[in-house]
């Protein structure tokens, strides 16, 4: 199961955008929400995450939308992202958007499936 630090240090690393669990009150800067669900345990998990990109301007919040579809959306490479506790492959399963016409803010929606595998790091 991958964590929500773990999704929040990955985004951080990548892409120059601040990020917030669940919610976030900064209308004034675009950020990235994101909550995470994981309807299949086991060995290999599978975690529902959910990215939304909150911001004020329709194109940077769009582009940032495509960069997040880079890094977790891993059908193109068929190869995982390892990070340092867990490795995941990812596919994007949806997504939408909406305008907040009374806060003037765009909150564009990307939903990714993530199987997920724990990293045997006794080793270390």
């Amino acid at each position: 199961m991958i964590k929500g630090s773990e999704i929040k240090q990955y985004i951080e690393a990548n892409v120059p955008v601040n990020v917030y669990p669940a919610f976030t009150t900064d209308i004034e800067n675009t950020s990235v929400v994101y909550s995470i669900s994981t309807p299949k345990g086991g060995h290999v998990t599978s975690d529902n995450v959910e990215l939304r990109v909150i911001g004020k301007d329709y194109d940077e919040v769009e582009g940032i939308k495509q960069q997040l579809i880079d890094l977790f959306s891993t059908e193109k490479t068929g190869i995982a992202v390892v990070l340092d506790r867990v490795a995941f492959t990812g596919t994007l399963s949806g997504g939408g958007f909406i305008y907040h016409d009374d806060l003037e803010i765009w909150d564009i929606t990307s939903i990714f499936i993530l199987k997920t595998k724990e990293r045997n790091t006794h080793g270390k």
